[in-house]
C-alpha cells in the first residue's frame, strides 16, 4: 500500500471515529462538517475529499457498526449443536449492544439498514450480497437447525418467521438494556438466558 493511500485511509478513519465521538457525546444534531474538522484539526473543505457530507459520514459509521456486529457474532463456535449455536449468537448480539451502545443505537435509530439487507441471501440484489451481515448468520443458523431436525416448522412458522421471531427477541432485549433499562438494578442477564432458552425449547418441540 502506497504511503498516500495509507494517509488517506488513516484520515478517513479519523473522521469516522470523530463522528462517532461527537454523536455519542452530544447527539446527531451536533455533528457537522465544521465540528468534525475542529475535532481532527482539519479543514472543513478538505473533508469533502473523503465524504460527500454529514449523511454519508453517518451512513459509513453505521456500516462500520454492522461489520463489528457481524464480527462479534462470528466469534461463536460454528461447530456447536444447532440450538446451542443459535443461543450463543443471540447472546453475542446482546453483548455487542451492551459493549458498543454507541454503534448499536446509531445503527438502528439514525439510519436503519435498507430492507434488502434482511432478505434471504438468494433474494437480495447482487450489490447487497457483497458483504455478509449479522442477519445472514441468523438465517443460516435457523436453516441449519431446520435441516438437521433440531428445529421444527409449523404452518405459517417456517424459516422467515422463525428468523424474524429470533431477531425480534434478542433485539428487543438488547435495545431495552441500552435504553429504558440501562440502570435497572436487577440482573437482566438471567432473564435474557431464560427468554432465549425457552425460545429454543419452543423451536425444538415437535
Amino acid at each position: 500500500m502506497q504511503p498516500r493511500t495509507r494517509r488517506h485511509l488513516r484520515t478517513r478513519q479519523a473522521i469516522l471515529d470523530a463522528a462517532l465521538e461527537i454523536i455519542n457525546q452530544d447527539g446527531p444534531d451536533a455533528l457537522s462538517m465544521r465540528s468534525l474538522a475542529e475535532r481532527i484539526d482539519y479543514s472543513p473543505a478538505g473533508l469533502y475529499e473523503y465524504f460527500g457530507g454529514k449523511e454519508e459520514i453517518i451512513s459509513a459509521v453505521c456500516e462500520e457498526g454492522q461489520r463489528a456486529l457481524y464480527q462479534a457474532m462470528s466469534q461463536v463456535d460454528p461447530t456447536l449443536p444447532s440450538s446451542a449455536y443459535l443461543y450463543e449468537i443471540g447472546q453475542a448480539y446482546i453483548r455487542f449492544a451492551l459493549e458498543r451502545p454507541d454503534y448499536f443505537l446509531m445503527m438502528f435509530t439514525l439510519t436503519p439498514p435498507a430492507p434488502t439487507s434482511y432478505m434471504a441471501p438468494e433474494s437480495q440484489p447482487e450489490a447487497a450480497q457483497s458483504e455478509p451481515t449479522a442477519y445472514d448468520l441468523l438465517v443460516q443458523a435457523v436453516q441449519r437447525g431446520l435441516d438437521d431436525g433440531a428445529f421444527h416448522e409449523r404452518p405459517g412458522f417456517g424459516l422467515e418467521e422463525i428468523t424474524y421471531a429470533a431477531w425480534a427477541l434478542v433485539h428487543g432485549m438488547a435495545m431495552l438494556r441500552v435504553t429504558a433499562l440501562r440502570d435497572f438494578p436487577a440482573d437482566l442477564s438471567s432473564s435474557d438466558h431464560e427468554a432465549l432458552f425457552n425460545f429454543m425449547r419452543g423451536l425444538q418441540a415437535a
